[in-house]
């Protein structure tokens, strides 16, 4: 017997919901390809989400930076 197929978490929408690339690891949600993304499911985490990417590319660039050597 084939696996039940998850239907979309966003309010009425009874689309599937995609596989991997609709699960939002904020909410916990399974979304479909209409849904999936955070803006689109009004992800009630949708803040943390922007503050966990605004310190990882903070941390990124930090590490990027380039170094002045003096005396060279």
């Amino acid at each position: 017997m084939p696996p039940k197929k998850i239907k979309c978490s966003y309010g009425d929408c009874k689309v599937a919901a995609q596989r991997i690339s609709g699960d939002c690891a904020f909410c916990q949600g399974h979304y479909c390809s209409g849904h999936r993304l955070l803006e689109d499911h009004k992800c009630r985490n949708l803040d943390d989400c922007k503050k966990e990417a605004f310190e990882q590319n903070a941390m990124q660039l930090n590490r990027e930076r380039t170094q002045v050597i003096k005396g060279v």
